[in-house]
């Protein structure tokens, strides 16, 4: 019976590190480009389109906008990583690394609680849509 019970604990102890290798893998991996851009502008709830009424607003809330804008940084960063579906990846590259200064432009901006930069570096990610797409967009 002691054997049983050893073998079973050695079972799940083995199958819950195995586990945890695999979502600790799993997290490590590059987001897509997809991912990233459904994350940060798909849609009327987008960070990036919620942003855009926040900062129009004449007294922000500053907390809420640079819990966003850490999410712009860090998936950003990633765009670089990725291959272009379509197009020059020279090109893909210096689109790629311009998105990430503006996002990172927009989170220091949100961190001094700059009204006039934020908006200006919402603005650089919102109009940088068309230069990207139609260069190096998939079907």
């Amino acid at each position: 019976m002691r054997k049983w019970i050893v073998l079973g604990v050695v079972a799940l102890v083995v199958s819950s590190l195995a586990y945890r290798a695999s979502q600790a893998g799993a997290d490590s991996e590059t987001p897509t480009i997809k991912d990233v851009m459904n994350k940060l502008h798909k849609g009327a709830n987008s960070p990036l389109a919620q942003l855009k009424g926040e900062l129009a607003a004449p007294s922000p809330d500053w907390d809420k906008i640079q819990k966003e804008t850490k999410d712009f940084v860090m998936l950003g960063a990633s765009l670089a990583k990725n291959d272009p579906p379509k197009g020059d990846k020279g090109s893909w590259k210096t689109l790629a690394d311009k998105y990430f200064a503006d996002a990172k432009a927009l989170d220091d901006a949100a961190s001094a609680k700059n009204l006039p930069a934020a908006r200006a570096a919402h603005k650089n990610l919102s109009t940088s849509c068309k230069a990207c797409h139609g260069a190096h967009k998939g079907k």
